[in-house]
């Protein structure tokens, strides 16, 4: 596999390389992107994009909308230039999708009166993305999303022992969800890419903590702070798709604690913060 890896790097150095995922740019009109787990992303305009995902656009109906403010003009087919500014709004409605989830994510739900409301989550976010050294980019962006709450609604936090099912769920059952998030994508030629990516969440308020069913009180207050790191490498396949490989680290409260003794001999039980590590993986074909 090493010798494989090193001999697609060499065979590519002089190539153009494929272009960065998940920045600022803004496709022509025409082109698009789909992956297993990533977006449908399809250019109406050279400035405008709508992307949603297929699978879940069905049981939680969504639409996200990309205009670029600043896009460089693009020459011959190859990569933009300078800096690219692209602004990006949406709206969900997850309700339909969390009902169906009540016997799994949140079993006590199952066979209880509460239920999830109806509600509408709108997302406003702004991206940056600039040329480093040759054929590197880097993006910055920053994005929030709100809770718009249509009736009754007994939605609480999961505190769940995934990191990405909180952040996934933050906006519906916390009332808020926003992001400060900065990525490193590397160029290998024409074959790979290799992407950092880090990013900041906040949500809304996560309760407390319970501990055997009994509410401990705003003593123990989960954190609403989310840290997660990404090394993913991308690998081109055929003439346009390519596969995505990497890992996620995410670090978050979960409520968990542990016992510390200290240098007199005694010990107590202080909260910690928990660790996630996932890998990742898609298949993404891009059409121009």
């Amino acid at each position: 596999m090493r010798t494989l890896l090193l001999v697609l790097v060499a065979s590519s150095a002089l190539a153009t390389p494929r272009p960065a995922r998940d920045t600022a740019d803004v496709g022509n009109k025409g082109s698009y992107t789909v992956g297993i787990f990533n977006p449908l992303r399809i250019a109406f305009h050279n400035r405008f994009e709508v992307q949603a995902n297929p699978v879940l656009f069905f049981v939680a109906p969504h639409l996200d909308f990309r205009f670029a403010i600043l896009k460089p003009p693009v020459e011959n087919g190859q990569l933009p230039m300078g800096v690219r500014l692209t602004a990006e709004a949406g709206l969900l409605m997850p309700t339909f999708g969390m009902r169906l989830m009540k016997g799994f994510f949140f079993p006590t739900w199952a066979t209880s009166t509460n239920d999830i409301g109806f509600m509408l989550i709108p997302r406003v976010g702004l991206m940056v993305s600039g040329d480093f050294l040759t054929n590197d980019v880097l993006t910055f962006r920053i994005d929030g999303a709100l809770r718009i709450p249509m009736g009754p609604n007994n939605a609480t936090p999961m505190n769940s022992f995934l990191a990405p099912l909180e952040i996934l769920f933050a906006a519906p059952l916390t009332g808020f969800l926003g992001r400060l998030g900065g990525a490193y994508d590397h160029a290998f030629g024409d074959r790979l890419r290799l992407r950092g990516e880090m990013n900041i969440y906040v949500t809304g308020q996560q309760g407390n903590l319970n501990v055997e069913g009994t509410n401990v009180g705003a003593i123990a207050a989960i954190s609403p702070f989310i840290f997660t790191a990404h090394l993913g490498l991308d690998i081109a396949v055929f003439k346009y798709s390519r596969i995505a490989v990497g890992a996620m680290f995410a670090n978050y409260d979960q409520g968990a604690t542990q016992v510390v003794t200290r240098s007199d001999g005694f010990s107590d039980r202080v909260r910690v913060r928990s660790n996630n590590i996932l890998p990742t993986l898609d298949f993404i074909w891009a059409g121009f």
